[in-house]
């Protein structure tokens, strides 16, 4: 056995649901490199993609405006795909919305709130592997990758967050539902030849939330690392699950958050 190639995805179809994001457009880039055909599906404009513009990415970058949160627009993005990249063999659950509006507390969310910010993580994960697994029995094999969250196993430490900042519930709790979501989609097309696993990443705030000093020091000293996330820190796990290194895993949540929940 070649073991050099078992990270290999040459000639594998990626979708990324999105991949326009701030980790969700790193974790496209470790897939080209890996020599991946990759379409990001997300709701921004195309022209605002500078990667799609890249000579390298020729033939093998493509890009899908889908609203994530409408079956038909879903449905219609996977046979697209399917057009551009031959076949879809791994789908990555990157995209997430919370519809927070400035109300994120349990005790003041209204109820429109908390159901978009359910729709907009654990709706929108259901939907998109509803929706792809048609393509991957078909072709008795596929590998999805959904992204759970730190706060999927551990509550928010509210004493570190300063005014104005502030994680609401629905997100733990859709990201939670995600993980359990997770295990019985493995279970349940296992013999379809489709794995199902989750990546849980911890601390990575986006680079707005950075210029905050004294919050990024208190999620940096919440680690064992002693140090936040950085999208490049998801690739490793991203190249893993999405490959043929990881053949014998499925229902797994891989962790990775420098030592957060380990304490």
């Amino acid at each position: 056995m070649n073991y050099s190639k078992i990270f290999s995805l040459e000639d594998k179809g990626v979708i990324v649901s999105g991949g326009a994001g701030y980790l969700g457009s790193k974790i496209v880039e470790g897939l080209l490199d890996f020599g991946a055909k990759v379409v990001i599906a997300d709701m921004v404009e195309e022209d605002s993609l500078e990667m799609l513009n890249d000579k390298e990415n020729f033939n093998k970058l493509f890009f899908i405006k889908c609203d994530l949160l409408n079956t038909k627009s879903v449905q219609q993005m996977y046979e697209k795909a399917e057009q551009l990249l031959g076949s879809i063999d791994v789908l990555f659950n990157c995209a997430a919305y919370t519809g927070y509006g400035g109300t994120g507390d349990a005790d003041q969310m209204s109820d429109e709130i908390w159901n978009q910010g359910i729709e907009g993580t654990l709706g929108m994960t259901f939907r998109c592997i509803r929706e792809v697994i048609p393509f991957m029995k078909k072709n008795l094999k596929g590998s999805i990758i959904n992204f759970g969250s730190l706060y999927a196993f551990i509550a928010p430490d509210f004493r570190i967050y300063p005014e104005g900042f502030n994680s609401p519930p629905n997100y733990g709790a859709g990201k939670a539902a995600i993980v359990q979501l997770t295990r019985h989609c493995a279970s349940q097309f296992s013999n379809f030849g489709i794995r199902v696993n989750s990546i849980t990443p911890g601390s990575f705030p986006h680079p707005e939330t950075q210029e905050h000093d004294l919050f990024m020091k208190n999620l940096s000293d919440r680690t064992m690392l002693g140090r936040i996330g950085y999208p490049e820190d998801l690739l490793g796990a991203a190249i893993l699950l999405a490959s043929d290194a990881s053949s014998y895993m499925t229902g797994a949540n891989v962790t990775v958050d420098g030592g957060t929940t380990a304490w």
